[in-house]
């Protein structure tokens, strides 16, 4: 906490533990039994005098695993699935997103602090013994915590806020590298190259998520995500003109809620392990694909209007709305590929009662921009 704020005085003098639900955390979840240390979170009541002023406050100390922990972790689970995914997967398991996870979320709050994230009380990195620490604040008195599972409590208002405040994110972003160790983003940073050469990974992610869910992947959605796979040099070479942004890379309702300040919604978005670098509409596909129901999938594009008029107001980069819908068919393309393959993967293991509805969603973006497709 010191080193947090240096320009102040901070002395803890009395730390109280109080239990907190891990549940909605996959990768603390999956990893709980493949690591010797205590990782996860745990709820901390925290007395303090700042500057000579006695505060009391309810934390959260986030305890990570190494990257290469939940990298091999998620190995394991392509064992589980079989031939041919394991051979394939453990090949590429370095460039799946994963390896710099224990150290990406981090740097993102200690360099990129933002509204829109959690208050951060103190961050601690001891390379040697592996243990990586956040220091945030409890999220109590807080609305749409958690709630992956009851998408009909989105309402307009939360969607469009969401999507707003993202947009200040991803247009504060465009410069990409500013501030931050690029170090910890050198190997699996989406990209024409990337995606080349890991298509045999996406094909065995898809072909085992076919064979585990044939009832959603049905012959047409797969055939567009097979013709997808084929047209990465295309469609990649027209994303690598497009502005690339910080995108958070897990948008979604497992990892929102929000708090209201003098009546205004305002957007808390956490766990920024996975954060990479992407056009800013691939965070747009995952979130349309958790937070839309049926009742409301014609208004996907919509949605999607809303958050490109408010990113051009902010960077005057993205006034043609149909290359803007190009870039959101692209980037759901590479959503498909790669996250959805994975969640499909680890679903077959343990199974995510939200997947199923999320892929409906998910290929329902697809029917909606398919004539953008290659």
């Amino acid at each position: 906490m010191q080193d947090q704020e240096p320009g102040s005085r901070i002395k803890v003098t009395k730390i109280e533990e109080f239990p907190v639900d891990n549940s909605a955390s996959i990768l603390s979840t999956l990893n709980a039994s493949t690591t010797g240390q205590e990782i996860g979170h745990f709820g901390l009541e925290v007395s303090f005098i700042k500057d000579n002023k006695p505060q009391q406050r309810k934390m959260v100390m986030k305890v990570k695993p190494h990257g290469k922990v939940t990298a091999s972790m998620l190995t394991g689970l392509a064992d589980f699935c079989g031939k041919p995914l394991n051979d394939v997967y453990q090949k590429h398991e370095k460039l799946t997103g994963f390896s710099n996870s224990h150290i990406r979320e981090l740097e993102v709050y200690k360099k990129k602090p933002s509204p829109i994230q959690p208050e951060i009380f103190g961050l601690s990195v001891d390379t040697e013994n592996e243990i990586f620490i956040i220091l945030m604040e409890y999220l109590e008195d807080v609305e749409l915590l958690n709630s992956v599972m009851n998408p009909e409590k989105w309402t307009r208002e939360h969607i469009e806020v969401a999507l707003l405040q993202m947009a200040a994110w991803h247009a504060s972003n465009l410069n990409l590298s500013e501030g931050l160790n690029l170090e910890f983003w050198k190997e699996d940073v989406p990209g024409k190259d990337y995606m080349e050469q890991l298509q045999p990974l996406w094909k065995s992610l898809l072909q085992h998520a076919s064979t585990t869910l044939p009832e959603l992947y049905t012959p047409e959605n797969k055939a567009i995500l097979e013709r997808g796979i084929e047209k990465i040099p295309f469609y990649w070479s027209e994303l690598e003109k497009m502005p690339k942004t910080l995108i958070h890379n897990d948008f979604n309702p497992r990892n929102i809620c929000f708090s209201r300040k003098n009546g205004d919604l305002q957007l808390c978005l956490y766990d920024w392990e996975l954060a990479t670098f992407h056009v800013p509409q691939y965070d747009v596909v995952e979130f349309l694909s958790f937070v839309l129901i049926p009742e409301n999938y014609e208004s996907r594009l919509n949605y999607l209007e809303i958050y490109r008029k408010e990113l051009n107001r902010l960077t005057g980069k993205f006034s043609n709305q149909e290359e803007f819908q190009k870039g959101f068919a692209y980037a759901a393309l590479d959503f498909g590929m790669h996250r959805l393959g994975m969640y499909v993967m680890a679903h077959s293991v343990s199974p995510y009662p939200f997947l199923p509805r999320v892929l409906h969603s998910y290929f329902n973006t697809l029917q909606q921009v398919k004539h953008l497709l290659p």
